[in-house]
């Protein structure tokens, strides 16, 4: 019984598992398809009995017995019947009150459908003699012309036409109205039926006043439009009559037809006339080859197929009103998806076929997911088919973002990566393919690497790989490379996933990213990021980052590797970016080095002073040359701040503590000898002689050498200590016996060689060096020097002899004047504030530049010139001269120039001129202008930088070759683009050097490929392990390496535990670190193994404690090395099996 009735949502609608695609589509002209109704039975049917009509009033579909109402757009179920038999014919009148009913039985019924009352049953003809056959082939109904609510009946029959004219719907309806369903049921009026018959041999229809005589033999279905009556016969052949005459004027025999609507895109049916018909299009059902079926639409009256679609055997239109342009289609859905006409029907769809643009087809299929069929389509009709590819990369975009999670195992987002490669390949817009790479969330470090380089090359390609003019989508495609070569050397790839590289890349506070690393004491990776991408916060970076950058450091990280950063990195950067930056640094590193003395007592006091004194042991900030002077300028402003005093007092008195320490063996608290002077040290150092029998032996070994060294004059001192304890005992003590303080004091005096003498101590001198300092400052009193300075800084014209001032003297002039005097007396000489006035410093050096190429320039002309345009004029007259190459380039940077033209000429002749040391500092400069990595020259620079100490240097490297290795590595991790660098010929310079650790660096910051692959396992394949652990300890463990030594140590000991080779580090200082790394990386059975197989129960019991006590499993105290191991191994061996 088909009595299971869904409604589809617009989202249901074309769902695959109504097979809405499973015919194949053709024609020229485009349908929509969509499903609107579905009926299912609990048995299937073989070939269930199909029909339908659809109105204005209503829309009604027949499956065998079952006669189901809808409203007229099938969104609510108004009516369901079951009748006896097969029902053939449906129809719906009066506003959908009335419904009529023919079953294959000849009954035929009138229902009204509100009260679902039968207001008729008769059966006007018997059931057809083949039980197959339909015994009421069609049903019309047409409202009579007078609108008065009388209706028209015809009845197509499968021996006759019948008309029932004139029936009273009104006054049924009016009667029901009032409950009189008596008077409704007689159906009160005046009706005529009639039969209509054919004249075989006149060719001719002649009225027939009885009812059982046969008429128009052999007519399966008609359908009249105004004058034209359209006939399907039971040979399946469609004909075309004139009503007025009933002569045929049109046949289609060479087509086989199942059935036929007609529509038009007309307002109205009755605008159709024979004129006319080439409005009309004919929607048919046709039997192929195989028995399915095709949906057909033709256009009148040239029959030109403008459509077609495969639809199950089991299929009837539905009829409907001929000004419709929507086709309707009952369909069978075959069990278990079968398309053979053998299959049972399970399932009725209610098909909706709406004419549309194939643009709209187009955005159907994409939004449904349908990228193959959507692709056959546009190209089919012409379309953009690489809106296809481009939807299709965007779905991949959001699972590979779901697959980034870990939900999905390798396969499934390798398959994704490669239909993503597939699509992006067919993709002509450059754009689109660089914004994908950029924001896809590839599953992997690899392919997010391999993307971005298939980016690049996109974009190179596109430029003829020399680009003329560089574009913004190059400038991101770089920015992303560096940042991935970030991330790896920060993180590796082990961490790496596409939602926290996409989290990384979106970061544009990379300062967040210190913060937190150091927050959580992973000082390496915090390094490596502040190595590479100090440059691109700089500008920005201020005080409160800087308070930020200190409190976010926890007491976890340890002090000296702390200090060394500070010391070779973010000391140096603070005096060039921010020097009133310089008191917030001594400010910590004070209180840092004085809490060592709690938190780290056994190493105090040698610790707190390598904290303190790192703010002035660190490496000068590296300057660019012209303008090196206003930058010492700016430091001398900041660096004797009260915090940088009290610092360098701390530095003092920590060294003084520490010969106290270590040389005359007195201990004494920080804040104790902070309260001291040199005599009452030597005080404090006889105090701690608690034996008087121990003074002879302390003063000669200790105390002397004290005042020796510190000029203090040894007699009347210590007789100034015997005075001291009198005044301190002599009224404290206790007891008139307590004489230890009298025994020491006569050990004192008995080591005297003048026993009758500083209590007449002292004649004081004043400070001989301090007198000589007065004197040369009284010489010339300083407001004289100061003006002078200013009127040779600010005059053209020399104050001693006639002659012109050059801008050189006038800047050594203002430089001696910055550096003597203070801030308030250079304001009162220029009335102006003092940044004004080291501006103009800066000026005048850039003029003295000029002067020296002999290019003159007055301090206002310069002042007021656009500079762009002077340094571009400059450089066009003057490239050839290696001195006006360097100041083209301090102008650039000093005013922001940054047109890449003339920055590829630059980096070229800082390059041909081979000013290396120079063009270091200046990469590092524009390190963070992302527009100037795109220039080829920017990554030549960086290669010919990192290389040319290597040229220079040969075995054995002695200490400063050994630096210059060491810097060399620093730019390869520093420079943005390391990733297009020759790798591969640095490590053989490297390794040529006997540096194999660096090479192995190099190797590492490749790009992952084949290659890449191929070269570290050659260079495993001669290395030694140990020396590369030791290079690393010795030489990157420190400094602005120790970022990225992390990662390096981490590949060399993966390797050696992937290939068991545990014997390489057994027995020597970095078998400890091995342990460690095959906890992190839980592969501790493999050591275990091999200690228990080298007869090492006692290590191997060891290993496996630190394994579970990092696990945070406990391990019973009682329990024997051996035991342990056999019940790990057991258990570990369980775990496999279940695991497998």
């Amino acid at each position: 019984m088909w009595d299971d009735i869904e409604l589809l949502t617009s989202d249901d609608t074309g769902s695959g598992c109504l097979s809405i695609g499973s015919g194949e589509e053709h024609g020229t002209t485009l349908y929509q398809v969509d499903t609107l109704v579905k009926i299912s039975s609990e048995k299937a049917s073989f070939s269930p009995k199909l029909h339908a009509c659809s109105s204005s009033d209503g829309f009604v579909i027949v499956v065998d017995q079952s006669v189901t109402l809808f409203d007229n757009i099938c969104r609510s179920l108004q009516l369901h019947l079951q009748f006896d038999t097969k029902v053939d014919v449906v129809g719906l009148c009066q506003g959908g009150e009335f419904l009529l009913v023919g079953e294959r039985s000849g009954n035929l019924h009138l229902i009204h459908v509100t009260s679902n009352q039968t207001l008729l049953t008769n059966a006007f003809v018997q059931q057809a003699p083949d039980e197959n056959q339909c015994t009421y082939q069609d049903l019309i109904i047409e409202e009579g012309g007078a609108k008065d609510g009388k209706y028209h009946v015809f009845l197509l029959t499968y021996n006759g036409l019948f008309c029932i004219m004139d029936l009273q719907l009104t006054q049924i309806q009016e009667a029901i109205e009032k409950k009189d369903f008596i008077a409704a049921k007689e159906g009160t009026g005046d009706f005529v039926l009639s039969k209509w018959e054919l004249d075989p041999e006149n060719k001719v229809a002649m009225v027939k006043n009885f009812i059982d005589s046969d008429m128009i033999k052999g007519a399966k279905k008609i359908q009249l439009a105004d004058n034209l009556l359209f006939i399907l016969d039971t040979m399946n052949v469609l004909s075309l009559w004139d009503i007025y005459t009933l002569i045929p004027v049109w046949n289609w025999p060479c087509t086989h037809f199942e059935d036929f609507i007609l529509t038009t895109e007309a307002d109205s049916s009755s605008s159709v006339t024979w004129e006319g018909v080439i409005n009309l299009k004919l929607i048919a059902l046709t039997t192929s080859s195989n028995q399915m079926r095709n949906l057909m639409v033709y256009s009148l009256p040239t029959m030109t197929l403008l459509y077609s679609l495969e639809v199950s055997a089991v299929s009837s239109l539905v009829r409907m009103g001929i000004s419709s342009d929507t086709i309707y289609l009952l369909e069978g859905i075959y069990e278990n998806d079968h398309k053979s006409p053998e299959g049972s029907v399970s399932m009725i769809v209610l098909r909706c076929l709406t004419e549309a643009l194939p643009e709209n087809r187009l955005s159907r299929l994409l939004h449904k997911h349908k990228f193959t069929e959507a692709e056959n389509f546009a190209i089919s009709f012409g379309l953009d088919v690489e809106l296809v590819y481009k939807v299709k990369s965007n779905d991949l975009l959001e699972r590979m973002a779901l697959c980034s999670v870990g939900t999905h195992g390798p396969t499934v987002w390798q398959q994704l990566v490669d239909e993503a490669k597939e699509s992006l390949c067919k993709i002509q817009d450059d754009q689109f393919v660089v914004d994908y790479c950029l924001k896809a969330q590839w599953p992997t470090f690899e392919t997010t690497q391999e993307m971005l380089n298939y980016a690049k090359v996109r974009l190179l390609k596109k430029e003829d790989k020399i680009p003329t003019t560089f574009s913004n989508g190059l400038t991101e495609v770089l920015k992303a490379r560096a940042k991935l070569a970030t991330f790896y050397g920060a993180f590796g790839p082990q961490k790496f996933s596409g939602n926290s590289w996409i989290e990384f890349l979106k970061n544009e506070d990379i300062l967040k990213d210190i913060y937190l690393q150091l927050k959580e004491g992973n000082l390496f990776c915090a390094q490596f990021l502040w190595l590479r991408h100090r440059a691109d916060f700089e500008s920005r970076f201020n005080v409160n980052m800087l308070d930020s950058l200190l409190s976010s450091i926890s007491t976890s990280i340890p002090m000296r590797a702390l200090c060394l950063w500070l010391q070779s990195d973010v000391i140096p950067f603070v005096k060039r970016i921010l020097p009133e930056g310089q008191g917030i640094l001594a400010k910590w590193l004070e209180q840092a080095a004085r809490n060592l003395e709690l938190t780290d007592k056994a190493n105090w006091p040698e610790n707190g002073l390598e904290v303190a004194q790192v703010f002035f042991t660190s490496e000068n900030p590296d300057s660019l040359g012209l303008i090196s002077s206003c930058h010492c300028i700016s430091l001398k402003d900041c660096e004797n701040t009260e915090e940088i005093c009290h610092l360098r007092e701390l530095v003092n008195n920590l060294q003084e503590l520490i010969k106290l320490y270590r040389k005359y063996n007195c201990k004494l608290a920080l804040s104790e000898f902070e309260k001291e002077n040199t005599t009452t040290i030597v005080f404090r150092m006889l105090d701690k002689v608690l034996a008087p029998e121990l003074i002879p032996s302390i003063l000669e070994k200790y105390v002397k050498l004290y005042m020796k060294e510190y000029n203090l004059e040894e007699e009347p001192l210590l007789l100034l200590y015997i005075k001291d304890m009198l005044e301190r005992y002599s009224c404290k003590s206790a007891s008139l016996f307590e004489t230890s303080w009298e025994s020491k004091a006569m050990a004192i005096i008995g080591c005297l060689s003048d026993t009758d003498i500083p209590s007449e101590f002292f004649n004081l001198q004043g400070d001989e060096a301090l007198q000589r300092v007065l004197y040369l400052l009284q010489i010339r009193p300083i407001d004289y020097s100061s003006r002078m300075l200013f009127l040779v800084a600010t005059s053209s014209v020399s104050p001693f002899t006639v002659g012109q001032l050059t801008f050189a003297y006038r800047r050594r002039a203002l430089h001696c004047l910055l550096c003597l005097a203070d801030r308030e007396t250079i304001e009162s000489l220029f009335k102006k504030p003092y940044e004004e006035v080291k501006c103009f410093l800066k000026c005048i050096t850039f003029l003295a530049a000029f002067e020296m190429l002999n290019i003159p320039l007055t301090y206002e002309s310069f002042h007021n010139s656009p500079k762009e345009g002077m340094i571009k004029g400059l450089w066009k007259n003057h490239s050839h001269e290696p001195m006006a190459v360097r100041l083209v380039t301090e102008l650039s940077l000093e005013y922001k120039v940054y047109d890449t033209q003339l920055w590829s000429g630059l980096l070229q002749k800082l390059l041909g001129f081979n000013m290396i040391s120079y063009l270091r500092n200046v990469l590092t400069a524009i390190s963070n202008i992302h527009s100037l990595w795109q220039i080829p020259y920017f990554g030549r620079a960086w290669q010919r930088v990192s290389q040319i100490p290597l040229i220079s240097a040969s075995c054995p490297l002695n200490p400063t070759q050994l630096l210059a290795c060491r810097e060399s590595l620093v730019v390869l991790l520093e420079c943005p683009v390391s990733m297009d660098l020759d790798m591969i010929g640095v490590a053989k310079q490297f390794s040529q050097l006997e540096l194999p650790a660096f090479a192995l660096a190099c190797l590492l910051l490749m790009p992952h490929s084949d290659k890449r692959d191929q070269q570290l396992q050659n260079f495993l394949g001669w290395c030694n392990p140990e020396v590369i652990l030791q290079q690393i300890d010795e030489h990157m463990n420190t400094g602005q390496l120790a970022g990225f030594a992390c990662q390096v140590k981490g590949f060399i000991l993966n390797h050696i535990i992937n290939k068991k080779q545990f014997g390489i580090l057994a027995n020597t200082k970095y078998f400890p670190l091995l342990k460690l790394q095959v906890i992190s990386t839980q592969k501790v059975k493999e050591l275990v193994d091999y200690l228990v197989n080298n007869d090492s129960l006692d290590e191997a019991s060891l290993l496996i404690m630190e394994y579970l006590k990092q696990c945070g499993k406990a391990v019973p105290l009682d329990i024997t090395p051996c035991d342990l191991v056999k019940v790990r191994r057991a258990y570990r061996t369980r775990e496999i099996t279940f695991t497998s």
